[in-house]
């Protein structure tokens, strides 16, 4: 049996992990487990708080305290499950100027994987930014949103005709167009229903569409199959090209 850890930004991430990648990798001999990201302490129920990516420090303390707690353990690897949405732009994270005004999405994403790859500096850490956030994924195929919202057709069709035929990862970041922003603005009933809604329409696309439809979702998918690949082999992998 081969592990692969992930780090995962919020409930919606960690549900989708549970729902559809465990079940993905199971099949390849492959354990997988899910952490929300811990963003301090919750005093009322005296635990950690964890969900959300507002300090890229506590994100990368939570991905090295995990490497560090295997000991090093070879059959381990870990990535990550963030938006690029709101990433943080503090000066301790490495999502600056330089790669923020990086025009084409896809090469603004390889060049912030790429900086974490480097500031976490672990043989084994494949990251993964999701261009531009979780919800990406349902507009793969909108009409699936009928099944949990047969009321809503109307709206669904106004977001179908409001995306046309655009590539969902690059239905951008703004506060206004994001992902998850057009589909509250025709389901609104969508806001908080996110973190279960979300990931139930996603498996129901099922993987085979999400990757045909999502290039740097199948390259991500692809990379953690090829590094267990490569350790069963005995071999390497560089884990961002």
């Amino acid at each position: 049996m081969k592990y692969l850890n992930i780090i995962a930004e919020g409930s919606t991430e960690e549900n989708f992990v549970n729902e559809v990648l465990v079940g993905h990798f199971a099949a390849l001999g492959i354990y997988v487990s899910v952490r929300k990201i811990t963003t301090g302490w919750d005093k009322q129920s005296n635990k950690p708080a964890k969900g959300g990516l507002r300090q890229y420090s506590k994100f990368r303390d939570d991905v090295t305290r995990w490497i560090h707690s295997d000991n090093g353990r070879p059959d381990t690897w870990y990535t990550s499950f963030i938006d690029l949405y709101a990433f943080p732009t503090g000066k301790d994270s490495p999502y600056q100027a330089d790669i923020q005004d990086i025009r084409d999405p896809y090469s603004k994403i390889a060049t912030l994987e790429a900086a974490i790859s480097q500031d976490i500096n672990h043989h084994r850490f494949i990251p993964y930014v999701q261009l531009h956030e979780f919800e990406a994924f349902l507009l793969v195929d909108p009409d699936r949103l009928s099944g949990l919202y047969p009321d809503g057709i109307t709206g669904i069709n106004k977001l179908k005709a409001d995306i046309g035929n655009t590539n969902p990862e690059e239905i951008n970041g703004s506060p206004q167009t994001a992902p998850s922003k057009r589909i509250i603005c025709h389901l609104p009933q969508y806001t908080n229903q996110k973190a279960q809604v979300g990931p139930l329409i996603a498996e129901d696309i099922g993987m085979t569409a999400l990757r045909a439809k999502c290039p740097h979702f199948d390259d991500w998918i692809g990379r953690l199959m090829a590094g267990q690949q490569e350790q069963r082999q005995g071999g390497n992998i560089n884990p961002v090209p």
